[in-house]
């Protein structure tokens, strides 16, 4: 008989967790698992998912306080009804507040419910989410971090004895042969004041070299204010965003620099994409994440947080030096291999299945 894994994740929209919950599903159906994905909450879907792959839709709606409840709980008799009815072997769920409404969610039905945490282990939590991973973690049969930061956080809080760290595969990036690389630098990520991008703008702004592009691919509640800087820096005609796209690929084979301007990450999945189409990436070196894939002038470039003089300054650097800019690039291809998903996802197979 087939083992049934059950994937849950509040929504498929566009985001780092949600591309690598749908490829695990999709690499999963691949090695012969059944696989259900249940979403929480209401929302359109961004990542495809294979035909085989059976989804839940749960329909939980985010409308005022009372509405919220009321939601919350109706959310939770689905989700248990479900675990009740379709008796998964195993669970598998992303994210600190929804590993634990899972958690809750699965008492006593005697499923073994593996979770993983995304943000960066860094973050100050509340006491309530505090306490409740401290109580409620320990029910998980096994914990997943995506680094050795993470792992070293949650096991402080909740004394787990099963904690793995595994870092997030890398989606199968295409290389497009046919497409010559231009003087773009090529920023992906969502607009708020976690990725940073104003700090990028202004480094832009600095460079010696005039004649690049720089390049925003993402949507959020900060693209006015982003607009409104590049409007008072008369960059209205060297930085574009286009918004959310689904050729970032395309992009990235356009591109001939790739900054993470991100001052907290859980695990950047986007940096390891770039580094996998041969990009010279540099990343601020926020305190989970970047550190753990880029060794510093060897496959990349890390700079100080927020410091925007060495951003700057480390961009000058790849323009300039031809030599040190190839060196970068070929050693930054390596992340197809280390980071491919038939080398990660049989790691987080074999986590779940207890091979």
């Amino acid at each position: 008989m087939k083992n049934k894994i059950m994937l849950v994740i509040p929504t498929l929209k566009q985001g780092g967790a949600e591309r690598v919950i749908s490829e695990l599903g999709n690499y999963f159906i691949t090695q012969g698992v059944d696989v259900e994905i249940v979403l929480l909450a209401e929302s359109d879907d961004f990542y495809p998912l294979d035909d085989s792959i059976c989804i839940h839709r749960l329909g939980f709606i985010n409308k005022g306080k009372m509405g919220k409840i009321s939601s919350i709980i109706k959310t939770f008799f689905k989700l248990r009804g479900l675990l009740k009815k379709n008796k998964p072997d195993k669970i598998l769920c992303f994210m600190d507040k929804y590993n634990i409404f899972t958690l809750l969610s699965a008492l006593f039905l005697k499923i073994d419910v593996f979770i993983s945490d995304r943000s960066n282990p860094k973050l100050r939590i509340n006491f309530l989410m505090y306490m409740a991973k401290k109580l409620i973690y320990p029910f998980a049969k096994g914990i997943i971090a995506q680094t050795a930061l993470a792992k070293n956080v949650i096991q402080k809080i909740t004394n787990h004895k099963n904690i793995i760290v595994l870092p997030n595969p890398v989606k199968a990036v295409n290389l497009y042969s046919d497409i010559s690389r231009d003087k773009i630098i090529l920023n992906v990520g969502r607009l708020v004041p976690e990725k940073g991008q104003k700090y990028l703008i202004e480094a832009f702004y600095n460079l010696h070299n005039k004649d690049w592009k720089l390049v925003i691919l993402g949507e959020g509640p900060l693209r006015a204010r982003l607009e409104s800087q590049i409007i008072e820096l008369n960059l209205s005609n060297s930085v574009i965003m286009p918004g959310s796209v689904k050729n970032i690929d395309h992009w990235m084979a356009r591109s001939s620099i790739f900054v993470l301007s991100s001052i907290s990450e859980g695990f950047p999945n986007v940096l390891i994409e770039a580094m996998s189409a041969g990009l010279p990436c540099i990343s601020f070196d926020c305190n989970a994440g970047p550190s753990d894939i880029i060794q510093n002038n060897i496959n990349g470039i890390l700079v100080e947080t927020c410091d925007v003089s060495s951003l700057k300054e480390s961009i000058d650097l790849l323009i300039k030096n031809n030599d040190f800019y190839s060196e970068i690039s070929k050693n930054s291809l390596e992340a197809r291999t280390f980071y491919n998903m038939e080398t990660i996802g049989l790691k987080y197979l074999n986590f779940i299945l207890g091979k």
